[in-house]
């Protein structure tokens, strides 16, 4: 009886250590965890630039995956937690710039997480074949592109977006152990 106690003690002390130890999304090498603050020191020994941090949201600036002088995002919630960092890349003219720009890191991303979850890259009308329509159709909101991508820690976002007629692409992280903390502390509220 002795010997089936400790072993039941054993698997409980087991299952509950590796509970604790859920794995964080990764951004360039850094987990999504900590504070805000905390976070944005981590980003800027990895060389960005802090430049404004206001209401849960911390703004840098530096070097992503080829491109110079982009804007990285990180937003926390009022709890704290690191639940998206978003890195906008430089506005580009011409629809050509951002397709490639959004197919390079598609089939990067393709090639680290797998083929995406989800995929829609259409325009409204089915005539728009020269770049100026294309992004002319981005900028009225005729223009759907973007992939979702899993991972065992996350979710990653790729889209050609716009504000305006500012044209960009997009690259979003998600933190599966955040959102479930955060959807928890909803849960507890109901």
């Amino acid at each position: 009886m002795k010997k089936i106690l400790v072993i039941m003690m054993a698997i409980m002390m087991y299952v509950t250590s590796f509970a604790q130890t859920t794995e964080h999304m990764k951004f360039k090498g850094v987990p999504m965890e900590g504070t805000l603050q905390t976070f944005t020191n981590k980003l800027k020994a990895k060389g960005f630039t802090p430049f404004g941090v206001q209401d849960g949201v911390s703004l840098l600036k530096g070097d992503f995956a080829g491109y110079k002088d982009c804007t990285v995002v990180a937003v926390a919630v009022k709890s704290g937690m690191i639940c998206k960092v978003t890195v906008v890349f430089p506005t580009m003219d011409k629809w050509g710039d951002l397709e490639q720009c959004y197919s390079r890191y598609k089939s990067m991303l393709s090639e680290k997480y797998g083929d995406p979850k989800v995929c829609v890259e259409k325009f409204q009308n089915d005539y728009i074949n020269d770049d100026n329509s294309k992004k002319y159709e981005l900028g009225m909101d005729r223009c759907k592109y973007y992939s979702f991508f899993n991972d065992d820690n996350g979710k990653i976002q790729l889209e050609i977006t716009h504000q305006n007629f500012t044209c960009f692409v997009v690259l979003s992280y998600f933190d599966n152990a955040n959102q479930e903390k955060l959807r928890q502390q909803a849960m507890d509220d109901l």
